[in-house]
């Protein structure tokens, strides 16, 4: 292949591994920042809205939460592929990784939804604008076609990374929360809320990636171009010209099939179809009850959270003392169960402790009465809704044994699919450099998974729990290889004046966008046509989902344009 000028030929070897470096990070921390999401949005929900994580409010939230933001995603996610074809794809890199480093950090100071809403979109939309201008950026400054396969790779493997690593981080925060610093948040938000702490880690890769952007360079070939004045400019519109609507629309159809299966699958398996494996069916029948119980009591906190909220909008100081007055309830039922489970000779120690907390707790009442002196219906309600959330703890700790043992192995789950999703990257690394053609090399992931999902999601499931994890594990190393698979391939088949812009539409709209609807479709289109537990509808769902995706990936495939002869330079 010839090389334009100002190629990656005159780059000295330690640039390339420095840009390798970066892109590893932006990769890793792709999916670190998605991954939060589902880490941190009930506990941070339930603060913001001051209700129980089990309040259905939460739930309605969460659910709120994915879609807003994948929309949000897709559609900005589009204006960044524009503008990486337009300004630079080292510029909205850099843009994009400081967007999706600092959004976090904002997010862990809101105090209040629609806050906590916009920082969140605004890191999905980072992440979106990043993997488009990572391939770009990676694949131009990689002329000879078998480094920029290696480079392609490698460095996306590292996304896979990031989703054990976000777990890892977000399991130290939750052991290590109280004896952080307090976090400056008025009451009554909690100063050493776990999520919080969590969500400011997402700052870490702006720090060595601000250190290194410095010393890499543009993409030549895009400076070359432009600076030259023959860099054409991008249009959307020409995305559908008669030389590239295939190319667009078969792009797109394909990554929202990948999406899907993540989604309309993958993505519900811990919590929405793990807990119905046969073998926990013990822990299922001791949480039937407890379940409805808190329907019953989360209703009654609904019903005094108005007058709770006009207490504390109404009456100067009650919020700062309602919220000592909460969290000390909180540290005091767990102290009670410390002590109870203590041996004797730690037993009084503790035992004094909560002593100290009663006589707290008498000075906050002296406070709750001065606060509510002559308002008697503000006290009331702060009274009412303290009663309420009570009533919830305990009904959460006869649970806490049952649910434990479900989400454990949702998590065990969680944990082979990331790993099998990481052998996905690493195979299609070491298969991407062989002579293939691109079709016949996505189908060596699609065709298994056509037999795979639907016998890991429906026979496994019921008849071997066992089994059913490797099932979920194999069909992560089946699903997430395409992620990677596309990122080798967008650059290769778009022009260069619409690199961004293409793989940009191809991924968010077509993947982002179209694609994780495959989640409403699995839990509320499909599974309600089934019968069995709700489990087991869903499970049902998700083996039609995910197989039916995989079949018409394979069918999309035969369509899938060949990259040019002539290689990217050639465009």
């Amino acid at each position: 292949m010839n090389s334009p000028a100002g190629s990656t030929a005159t780059l000295p070897r330690h640039v390339l591994w420095l840009v390798c470096i970066i892109a590893s990070i932006g990769f890793a921390f792709d999916t670190y920042e998605l991954l939060m999401l589902p880490l941190v949005a009930g506990p941070a929900l339930a603060e913001i809205l001051q209700v129980p994580p089990s309040n259905p409010l939460v739930t309605q939230w969460v659910g709120n939460l994915l879609w807003i933001t994948a929309l949000c995603g897709g559609v900005f996610g589009l204006l960044g592929g524009w503008l990486t074809d337009r300004l630079g794809r080292k510029t909205v890199l850099a843009g994009s990784i400081f967007l999706y480093s600092f959004s976090p950090v904002l997010a862990a100071f809101s105090t209040s939804l629609p806050w906590f809403l916009v920082f969140r979109c605004a890191t999905f939309v980072g992440v979106c604008v990043e993997f488009v201008a990572a391939i770009t950026w990676l694949a131009e400054l990689f002329p000879d076609k078998g480094a920029r396969e290696k480079a392609l790779g490698w460095t996306q493997a590292f996304a896979s990374v990031g989703g054990i690593m976000v777990t890892g981080v977000n399991a130290w925060t939750l052991a290590h929360a109280a004896d952080l610093p307090a976090l400056p948040v008025p009451e009554p938000f909690n100063a050493h809320a776990n999520w919080r702490y969590t969500l400011i880690s997402g700052l870490l890769p702006a720090i060595p990636i601000a250190l290194m952007l410095p010393f890499v360079p543009e993409s030549p070939v895009w400076r070359e171009r432009r600076r030259s004045g023959k860099l054409t400019r991008p249009s959307f519109g020409e995305l559908f010209s008669p030389a590239l609507r295939r190319t667009t629309l078969v792009t797109a159809a394909l990554s929202a099939c990948a999406y899907g299966v993540a989604f309309g699958a993958l993505q519900l398996t811990p919590t929405r179809i793990v807990p119905g494996l046969a073998d926990l069916a013990e822990p299922r029948k001791v949480l039937k009850p407890l379940q409805d119980e808190a329907k019953t009591l989360n209703a009654g906190l609904d019903a005094v959270m108005p007058a709770y909220r006009d207490a504390i909008g109404s009456t100067a100081g009650l919020a700062e003392v309602a919220g000592q007055r909460a969290r000390l309830r909180v540290a005091m039922r767990s102290l009670r169960r410390s002590a109870d489970a203590a041996p004797a000779d730690a037993k009084a120690a503790l035992t004094s402790k909560l002593a100290g907390m009663t006589n707290e707790l008498a000075r906050l009442d002296a406070e709750l009465a001065k606060a509510t002196e002559g308002k008697p219906d503000a006290k009331r309600a702060v009274v009412e809704r303290e009663k309420a959330m009570g009533q919830i703890a305990a009904n959460r700790d006869k649970q806490e044994a049952a649910d434990t043992q479900i989400k454990a192995r949702g998590n065990a789950v969680q944990l082979k699919q990331e790993l099998g999703g990481l052998a996905g990257r690493i195979a299609l690394a070491l298969l991407v450099v062989a002579a293939v053609s691109r079709g016949k090399l996505l189908r060596l992931f699609q065709l298994p998974g056509v037999v795979v999902l639907p016998f890991t999601y429906y026979f496994l499931f019921r008849n071997n729990p066992d089994g059913f994890g490797w099932g979920v594990a194999l069909a992560g190393f089946l699903t997430v290889a395409q992620f990677s698979y596309f990122g080798e391939y967008l650059p290769k088949v778009f022009p260069l004046h619409l690199r961004g812009t293409g793989g940009s539409f191809a991924t968010n709209v077509g993947g982002r966008m179209l694609g994780t609807s495959a989640a409403y479709l699995t839990s509320n289109i499909l599974a309600p046509m089934f019968t069995g537990t709700t489990f087991e509808q869903v499970a049902t769902a998700a083996a039609i989902t995910g197989g039916v995706a995989m079949a018409l990936g394979v069918a999309l495939s035969f369509l899938l344009p060949e990259p040019k002869a002539g290689g990217m330079d050639s465009h």
